[in-house]
């Protein structure tokens, strides 16, 4: 197969627009806040967030302490990505003493990043 037909897979070969499919579409698109899902990528975006999550998604809480070990990061590193995640609703924390713990914000977040694990290792499985 050459270069030409492999494009022309990808690409339709006539314009037939399925205005069923489209309308409903776009009905469901309407009032529909995608910010959140964008602030979402940037928390997955970084490597040592991911494998923040990981952990978090391990054991249900963590210390920063544990967490910069993990990451292999200092702590102000791993506080910093701490606060973002924190920030932007992925984790929440407390203070026990002299330690603060982490953990996911919600099972939501826990089911999300699972899930999120699966399709990841799916993908590497085809790639």
């Amino acid at each position: 197969m050459n270069k030409i037909d492999k494009m022309d897979i990808d690409v339709c070969s006539a314009t037939i627009v399925h205005e069923e499919k489209v309308n409903h579409v776009i009905a469901e698109l309407q009032g529909k806040d995608f910010a959140s899902l964008s602030v979402l990528s940037k928390c997955l975006g970084e490597t040592s967030r991911v494998q923040i999550l990981y952990a978090l998604s391990t054991y249900k809480e963590m210390c920063v302490c544990d967490l910069a070990a993990i990451i292999d990061a200092s702590m102000a590193t791993t506080s910093h990505h701490l606060r973002f995640l924190k920030k932007n609703g992925v984790t929440t924390s407390y203070r026990e003493g002299k330690m603060v713990y982490y953990s996911l914000a919600s099972q939501e977040v826990s089911d999300a990043i699972a899930s999120l694990l699966k399709v990841s290792e799916y993908l590497h499985l085809i790639s």
